[in-house]
């Protein structure tokens, strides 16, 4: 075992030192110091270790493999006695395993079965800059036991971009340590596109002129599969590539086997040319790179409220990423990284990702916090928490879900949904398949409805199996039984499925997911695909997905697709020409969005109104409603029938509204009573806003003075009479005058001044005629009009100057017995009613320039001399 020239030996005994002492460790280290490779070997060898277990985990499959036969090579052993690795759907471990190395998903299940972690001293989280939520989880569930149960567990925490100040905050009692890198130096130089949107032909020109040049191999790291096959067909050309390069593709979805040959050492002589997703961005090294080509882009999985799904979103990489990735360069000898943007843009872009926890789907995160007994994120010491409301929708949909109950705990068949390694919704497809063969009176197909549950779902969970050349070639050959036409668009997952059930050697990752479902759940597998009950796939799809079964409502004109609505009263878009379009009722297992905001279906499943009503017979409600007809402004009756927000049937009443009264009006065996007419109404004018009511004169007058009282008078107590306040009290001052309108035309004629005087009392309505009366009643006994205006102290009257003759003090509004009047604003009229003088203080009218008006009056009105004095 020759590990003494890798850098991290430098700290080997200040960390052994903090490793005894204290309970937490941080350890920045960058790439190629030895931090995976070295450092567990350093553990094995330590006695406070002795008979423990140490389990090392890595974010990437292929890493867990790797490093775990590599430290057993270290060791001269095989892998699986002191050093085992365990995968989902492999393992290598013995009796005599102490370190097993491990992804954070076994990580989380194993505390599940044992909240102590009885015999384990130690948890490696290496890579944890990478932040996925499965690590995070783990992190908390590991770092409760060390709080509340297990003092003595030991947690370290591993990276070469570590963001050391957050943790430092987060983590108050752990030691944060560092180690230097290996020294070979790495030349970045930046070479962005002219034109962004052909920046596929800048690569494919970047990476022929260093796949010429370099005399290493190459690594290339792009956003997604998508560009890694535009490229790798471009370059698999003859000509392109020299004769010595060997092209491999790299990312997630490749086989295991496959991963490991991409990164296993080339044959002397023979160089390397790897396109790659960000798998290759940590804990894997490939075998003679020294020239990094790095597009600066990644797909993160982002959770998509529209399509309830985690959806993979091209985003730019953050500064820790792109270090990550210039280091592969570095790993074994000086190279280059060449940047395909400008510098100035990696000097703008974030310093670290933003974690896994923020963005995406959050149901699995809370399944595991409620089996691990908590009802709160806030419960867990988690690093980073999401946002409150996403939460809180997330535990609503586990709810509906019948996953937790309403003190959010797990219910027994929430139990049994968090025991399946699937997304709850398809867990929850499998455990119901069960009851749905019950339900349609095929108890004895009970074990082909939950398989083929089992293999859809394993199926939804993989990338779809028809790109779109399979999908046009399927709809030639493999799918005789189903018409196709128009563009070639399908999102049927029958047919799918069929191909999937034909070709079951081309899938095996599918079949061994979904047999490993079967197990999980006490199934007998049923493989046979002409057993199996393919035609009632949209049935157990909407097990999984009940709030978006959707029906068909209009061919859209402007799309030429057809609008479906769906039960979460979503509306989605299927496209023109799809071998689903112009089916009355599906169900949809994901959707993307256009450009434009629209929801297009992507893969979806047929399903018919009785099977529906047999799935849901407890959710669809029937009752009566009332609709109003906007064309003519009349209330029709009809019959509904709703699953959710969907609308299935609805049937008119042959009963039309009459002249008789509407609450003795009668609706099959109901009434039609005046509170649903009065519920319609106010619905109505919540959804409209209050100017659709005919507001007259008089009721503008009226809320005016209300308002003007509430605004200056201080002994005013009445409500606000805010719009918002009107909206959200409808019930109380609109609907009790409406419950027998009929339409709009009877509507319009509603007294609403009336209406909104309901909200005051008796005494309140007559403070309000004494504190801000409509009218100033005038020596003569005229009444004349006072103007309020809710902003202006003093309201406004206009009179003719004859009604304030003899009049010393000017008229008051207001508190005027506790000599807290408002003087009105006195506008004297002319007897042909023009205005000749305003004013706010008659005394000072009479002594000053009355003497002005009484000549300039008597000069245009001869005939009134007298009175003015003859």
């Amino acid at each position: 075992m020759n590990t003494a020239k890798l850098p991290i030996e430098a700290i080997k005994t200040e960390f052994i030192s903090a490793l005894t002492t204290k309970n937490t460790l941080v350890l920045s280290a960058p790439p190629g110091a030895g931090k995976s490779t070295c450092l567990p070997l350093w553990l094995l060898a330590l006695p406070q270790f002795s008979g423990q277990k140490i389990y090392l985990l890595q974010p990437r499959r292929v890493a867990v493999k790797n490093i775990a036969l590599y430290l057993a090579s270290q060791l001269g052993e095989q892998v699986g006695e002191r050093v085992g690795y365990r995968l989902r759907d492999e393992t290598k471990v013995s009796s005599k395993t102490q370190l097993e190395v491990i992804t954070e998903g076994i990580l989380t299940k194993i505390m599940q079965n044992d909240a102590e972690l009885d015999g384990c001293a130690l948890v490696i989280f290496d890579e944890f800059h990478e932040r996925s939520m499965q690590g995070d989880l783990a992190f908390a569930l590991a770092r409760d036991i060390q709080l509340g149960l297990r003092d003595d567990l030991k947690i370290l925490l591993m990276s070469a971009t570590l963001d050391n100040e957050f943790l430092a905050k987060k983590l108050p009692d752990a030691v944060l340590l560092k180690s230097a890198g290996r020294s070979y130096p790495i030349e970045i130089s930046y070479d962005p596109p002219i034109n962004t949107q052909r920046w596929r032909e800048h690569a494919l020109k970047v990476i022929t002129t260093q796949a010429r040049q370099q005399q290493g191999s190459i690594l290339v790291f792009l956003a997604g599969i998508a560009d890694i096959r535009f490229l790798a067909e471009r370059l698999a050309s003859a000509g392109i590539l020299p004769d010595n390069v060997d092209l491999h593709c790299l990312y997630g979805d490749l086989s295991l086997k496959a991963q490991q040959q991409v990164i296993a050492p080339s044959p002397s002589g023979r160089h390397r040319l790897v396109l790659s997703t960000n798998i290759a961005e940590t804990s894997l090294t490939i075998d003679g790179i020294n020239c990094v080509i790095d597009c600066g882009f990644e797909k993160r999985a982002v959770y998509d409220s529209a399509s309830l799904t985690n959806k993979l979103v091209q985003q730019q990489i953050s500064k820790a990423s792109a270090i990550q990735r210039a280091g592969r360069a570095g790993r074994l000898m000086a190279g280059t990284c060449i940047r395909l943007y400008a510098k100035e843009d990696f000097e703008r872009r974030q310093g670290q990702a933003i974690s896994e926890i923020q963005q995406t789907d959050l149901l699995p995160l809370l399944i595991e916090s409620a089996r691990w007994g908590v009802s709160q994120l806030v419960d867990l010491p988690l690093l980073e928490l999401p946002n409150n409301n996403k939460e809180n929708q997330a535990w609503q949909e586990l709810q509906r879900l019948d996953i937790v109950n309403n003190k959010l705990k797990l219910t027994v068949h929430g139990k049994q949904v968090a025991k399946l390694s699937c997304h709850p919704r398809f867990a929850q497809m499998i455990l119901r398949a069960n009851s749905l063969a019950m339900m349609i009176a095929k108890p004895l197909l009970t074990k082909q409805y939950t398989s083929l549950a089992c293999i859809l779902a394993a199926m939804l969970a993989e990338r779809d199996i028809f790109s779109r050349q399979q999908g046009s070639q399927q709809k030639g050959t493999a799918h005789k039984d189903s018409v196709h036409k128009g563009n070639g668009q399908n999102s049927d997952i029958r047919q799918r499925l069929t191909v999937l059930l034909d070709n079951p050697q081309n899938h095996t990752r599918i079949y061994q997911q979904a047999q490993r479902l079967a197990r999980q759940a006490n199934i007998h597998f049923v493989k046979q695909a002409k057993l199996l009950p393919v035609d009632n796939i949209g049935m157990l799809l909407a097990l999984a997905y009940p709030e978006r079964v959707a029906k068909l409502r209009a061919t859209n004109k402007q799309t030429q697709g057809h609008d479906y609505l769906c039960a979460n009263g979503k509306g989605v878009c299927l496209a023109e020409g799809d071998s689903l379009a112009g089916q009355a009722l599906i169900v949809v297992a994901d959707l993307q969005q256009t450009r434009n905001h629209t929801l297009t279906v992507r893969l979806a499943a047929s399903i018919e109104q009785i099977q529906l009503e047999t799935i849901f017979s407890k959710q669809i409600t029937t009752k009566d409603s009332l609709t109003y007809n906007e064309s003519n402004g009349k209330i029709s009756a009809r019959k509904q029938t709703k699953l959710f927000a969907l609308l299935l049937s609805q049937t008119s009443h042959n009963e039309k509204l009459g002249t008789e009264k509407l609450s003795n009006k009668k609706i099959g065996n109901k009434q039609l009573s005046t509170e649903k007419i009065a519920s319609m109404w106010c619905e109505l004018v919540q959804k409209k806003g209050l100017a659709w009511l005919n507001w007259q004169a008089k009721d503008l007058a009226l809320k005016t003075r209300w308002q003007w009282l509430n605004t200056f008078v201080s002994d005013a107590d009445f409500p606000l009479l805010s719009e918002d306040f009107l909206l959200a009290n409808l019930t109380t001052w609109f609907a009790p005058f409406v419950g027998e309108v009929k339409n709009k035309a009877q509507l319009d004629k509603i007294n609403l001044s009336n209406c909104i005087l309901s909200l005051l009392d008796y005494n309140q309505q007559q403070l309000l005629a004494k504190l801000a009366p409509e009218y100033y009643l005038g020596p003569t006994g005229r009444r004349c009009p006072i103007t309020y205006h809710h902003e202006q102290l003093s309201p406004k009257v206009s009179l003719p100057m004859q009604e304030v003759y003899g009049l010393a003090i000017t008229p008051q509004v207001g508190e005027v017995q506790i000599g807290k009047g408002i003087s009105l604003l006195l506008e004297l009229l002319s007897p042909a009613g023009r205005p000749i003088q305003v004013t706010q203080n008659l005394a000072q009218f009479w002594q000053g320039s009355y003497a002005e008006v009484k000549k300039e009056m008597k000069s245009h009105y001869p005939k009134l001399r007298c009175t003015f004095g003859c």
